[in-house]
């Protein structure tokens, strides 16, 4: 057995491509969906704080403006909001900062100077500020939260968080914490974006090796079975596709490949033989013939003695129309273009009648047929003609087959749905090996045996394939050196 190797070709290269594709798309769709969710968790966090900070700062300034300190130390009271503010700015690094009710900010964190008001009261840079009427107005409808640049007071997007200041049921401003995304984003993003790429490299490396053994196992045995099929298209059924270990679809189907094999090189096998045998038969009975008929024709054979070659010319014509009629016989049933005349019947008459026609062979090779004396009635749902045909050919290897001076049986049978028929014949038998194949097309049980009985391997094929078109079954037995017996199932 010749193993066959590929060579790495479209298919591997096509496939791998695809699956690595797929598993680098699934990372990048994995990791794009990753961090749009951590970037959406961090900006809810970021919010959450912001509107919460904002809150306690506009309830503690609330607070403040209600207390009597604010009316009669007013100093003492934007100390305290500068000092709430200041530790918003510090721990949390946010800004934050207060407005009146026109949007102009009274008190940030740079409002105090070494503990007092500062002079300027408010800084440069939130002294500029000024929040327009439409965010005013939105934040006197409660506290709300955007994410933007204020109207331009920051260079890039803050979550700003407006908390209204209410004094005596009098809107009387409002407290702005703004929280910086990019700060307070960027770096948490970034760790775990760096997180995410390493495992993902690690991963799509071990993907990608997995995925290359994976298509290159897939690859090889098909790469083996196109050069296989390549050599069995020319001729050549002796290359076998390496058995892959492993229990899956690809290795049944490369068992299965095989196993064509096998019965394809068996097939073309018989083929041969049959091609051989059968241009042996034709061309023995054609020289035959010819040879005896130009005899007839120059002379050479006396007046005499013509009737008695014109005989044997006939018997050998007669053999070639039954070989050249069994041929067409197993063509038409094996496309389907035969047609079956279904009829009931009984074959113990059939059987009685067949064995009369062999009965000069019998006579001399002092046969003794057993059974007729007490053969039963055998009613078969059929076509009689084929029947026919199927009684024969097993009469004709039975005679041919039992040793001299030996037996054939006859025995039949039925129950309430089918009847059977068995034929039994002393003689060599057949071997245990080969007892399988007996039915198959071209086949000869033995080849030495072939050259007395002048067969082409085709009476037992169809004889099965017969008895298949009638839902039947046909089985043998058989012990070298003593009998064989055929035995027919078929429907009443």
């Amino acid at each position: 057995m010749k193993l066959i190797k590929g060579k790495k070709g479209a298919f591997f290269f096509k496939y791998f491509m695809i699956f690595s594709s797929i598993v680098l798309v699934s990372f990048i769709v994995v990791g794009t969906s990753f961090m749009l969710l951590i970037t959406n968790t961090l900006l809810n966090k970021v919010t959450a704080d912001t509107k919460n900070t904002a809150s306690n700062l506009a309830q503690m300034t609330c607070e403040l403006f209600a207390a009597d300190v604010t009316r009669d130390n007013p100093q003492a009271a934007v100390i305290t909001m500068c000092k709430n503010i200041e530790f918003i700015t510090r721990s949390k690094g946010y800004d934050a900062f207060i407005c009146n009710k026109d949007g102009e900010v009274i008190v940030c964190s740079e409002t105090l100077d070494e503990f007092s008001v500062s002079e300027k009261t408010i800084c440069e840079e939130h002294g500029s500020i000024k929040i327009s009427p439409l965010l005013i107005k939105r934040v006197m409808n409660g506290e709300f939260n955007e994410f933007s640049k204020l109207n331009g007071v920051y260079d890039t997007y803050y979550s700003v968080c407006m908390s209204p200041l209410y004094l005596d049921d009098s809107f009387i401003g409002f407290c702005v914490v703004s929280a910086p995304i990019k700060d307070n984003m960027i770096t948490n993003v970034e760790k775990v974006f760096v997180m995410f790429v390493l495992s993902a490299a690690v991963a799509l490396l071990l993907v990608t090796v997995a995925v290359s053994f994976m298509t290159e196992r897939i690859a090889k045995p098909i790469r083996n079975l196109e050069a296989a099929t390549k050599c069995y298209s020319s001729g050549d059924f002796s290359y076998r596709v390496p058995e892959l270990k492993s229990n899956d679809e690809l290795a049944n189907l490369v068992t299965k490949f095989n196993t064509m094999a096998t019965s394809l090189s068996q097939i073309e096998n018989s083929r041969r033989s049959f091609v051989a045998n059968v241009s042996h038969e034709f061309k023995t009975p054609m020289t035959t013939i010819g040879g005896f008929i130009n005899g007839i024709l120059d002379g050479t054979i006396p007046p005499e003695k013509q009737d008695y070659y014109l005989k044997i010319v006939s018997s050998e014509i007669n053999r070639l129309s039954k070989m050249v009629t069994t041929m067409l016989n197993i063509s038409k049933i094996e496309t389907g273009n035969v047609d079956m005349n279904i009829e009931q019947f009984d074959i113990a008459p059939k059987l009685v009648t067949t064995f009369l026609g062999f009965e000069q062979l019998i006579s001399q090779k002092n046969i003794e047929i057993a059974g007729f004396e007490d053969l039963q009635s055998a009613t078969i749902h059929g076509d009689s003609a084929m029947i026919d045909q199927v009684i024969y050919n097993l009469a004709d290897n039975a005679v041919k087959f039992t040793n001299e001076g030996g037996t054939i049986t006859v025995k039949t049978t039925s129950d309430k749905n089918y009847t059977y028929l068995a034929i039994t014949n002393t003689g060599k038998g057949i071997p245990a090996n080969e007892i399988d194949k007996v039915f198959e097309r071209f086949y000869k049980v033995d080849q030495s045996r072939s050259t007395d009985v002048k067969s082409t391997g085709l009476g037992l094929y169809l004889i099965k394939s017969i008895i298949d078109l009638h839902n039947g079954s046909i089985t043998v037995e058989s012990e070298v050196d003593s009998f064989t017996r055929f035995t027919v199932k078929l429907p009443k």
